[in-house]
């Protein structure tokens, strides 16, 4: 099987601060993949749709659609890996979108904690989760900041020393007590009982769970775009 990265640039904004974002497009052979990830897939496209071609921007927006991502992290890896120095280098940051849909949803944010600077991820990365955290915040939830677990499209990017951030919804660990108190949902119950089942359909989705992490993404590539310099390297 040949699988497939589709990589789309906006036309306007410096292309040596790219503002970088991505989900991956495979399932697993289990399920279709609805949540995990055409959630983030569909959050993706409408943003780039919303945002168009050609927008009045600082920074260029560049948007990667992972093959591969249950293999092994394949596609983003060999992406990062065919990036020279000076292309890795322009890249000012990367946000990663992995199953925003939860039925039982949370709503966490990677990134800046974290007792290993691999789950913490490079000097930047605490900027990055803070407007995450703050775009979400505007969209009505209180996010929950977590750590990278090397199980995503940004562990590429992580070890290549670009600052990174990233959203979910949570997937097979349960909804604790105080998460349920803050977001709602049911407490000791899965976040998405569908992880990786042949029930990971449309109807799945959570779609205010979806609605709120696609306003905070949008939210957080317009904020990156449009700002002038480099992130604060803590």
């Amino acid at each position: 099987v040949t699988m497939r990265n589709v990589i789309a640039q906006t036309r306007t904004g410096g292309a040596d601060h790219v503002v970088m974002v991505g989900a991956h497009l495979d399932s697993v052979p289990e399920g279709p993949g609805i949540n995990d990830n055409g959630s983030g897939v569909a959050a993706l496209l409408e943003t780039a749709t919303r945002l168009g071609g050609s927008p009045r921007l600082i920074n260029a927006v560049r948007f990667a659609f992972w093959g591969a991502e249950e293999v092994d992290l394949v596609g983003s890896t060999e992406y990062v890996a065919s990036l020279s120095a000076a292309d890795r280098n322009r890249i000012m940051l990367y946000l990663n979108v992995d199953m925003v849909g939860s039925p039982n949803a949370g709503y966490f944010v990677q990134g800046g904690v974290g007792g290993e600077p691999e789950q913490t991820g490079p000097p930047g990365s605490a900027e990055v989760a803070r407007v995450l955290t703050e775009q979400l915040a505007n969209a009505g939830v209180v996010a929950e900041t977590t750590t990278f677990e090397d199980d995503s499209d940004f562990t590429a990017f992580v070890e290549a020393g670009i600052a990174s951030g990233g959203v979910l919804s949570g997937d097979s660990q349960q909804k604790g007590p105080r998460q349920a108190d803050r977001w709602g949902g049911q407490a000791g119950q899965v976040f998405d009982r569908c992880y990786h089942l042949a029930c990971d359909r449309i109807e799945n989705v959570n779609p205010t769970a979806l609605d709120r992490f696609t306003d905070a993404i949008a939210g957080a590539v317009a904020h990156f775009a449009t700002r002038p310099g480099p992130l604060p390297a803590s």
